[in-house]
């Protein structure tokens, strides 16, 4: 009986920072961005997150720095569906300022990602997170999450769900971030627990390796 109590005390202690971690909700606005390599839906190329914000990968790499806008999405998210036309009428707003925009599908073939943008006519670069490994690090649990990363590499803003309106305010904060507006108190955000948001459908498998299921 003994062992079996203490058998059973060492499992707790082993698995407690496991969960732990579960119990997260997201990043924070100060965090550092996690890095980011995915490919880049068109064409194949492959995007560094270091190579638009935060330090430099090499000296011989991209050294300008630009705000970056990610929006976690798939296809059969309704809300994603709302927020992406939002996302694509502020980028040509902005077109002319040093911030980028992209998608990041969550777990989806390719081919079935293609279809969808083709059909709603999706303008915004497309990151492919195939296996959710990004999704996972970026704790992408309910979609759509916006995540907002400044010059130096730091999350600036971090959103789940969608909310009609909240695009005005998140506009206002890449303004301030971009310096063409000066401090003031902005509005109170949303709050996202009150957001629309959807379950990310785990990944089974990924090169023989179990993907661990994205829980709320």
């Amino acid at each position: 009986m003994k062992n079996i109590l203490s058998f059973c005390l060492i499992l707790l202690v082993l698995t407690a920072p496991a969960l732990a971690a579960g119990d997260k909700t997201g990043l924070k606005a100060g965090d550092p961005a996690p890095p980011i390599v995915l490919k880049n839906l068109d064409g194949g190329s492959t995007f560094y997150l270091r190579d638009y914000c935060g330090q430099p990968r090499t000296p011989r790499t991209r050294q300008e720095r630009d705000v970056v806008v990610l929006s976690f999405f798939t296809t059969w998210c309704e809300n994603c569906k709302n927020e992406i036309p939002c996302l694509q009428e502020m980028a040509s707003r902005l077109a002319g300022d040093s911030i980028r925009f992209y998608l990041v599908n969550v777990g989806e073939a390719r081919d079935t990602v293609e279809a969808y943008i083709f059909q709603r006519v999706i303008s915004l670069p497309i990151l492919h997170d195939e296996f959710q490994v990004t999704a996972e690090k970026y704790q992408a649990r309910s979609l759509p999450t916006l995540v907002v990363i400044d010059k130096a590499g730091n999350i600036a803003e971090y959103h789940t769900g969608f909310v009609p309106g909240y695009e005005k305010e998140l506009e206002a904060k890449l303004n301030l971030l971009l310096g063409k507006t000066k401090p003031e108190s902005l509005a109170a955000r949303p709050d996202s627990a009150a957001a629309d948001t959807v379950k990310a459908k785990p990944k089974s498998k990924s090169n023989g390796k179990k993907i661990k299921s994205i829980k709320s």
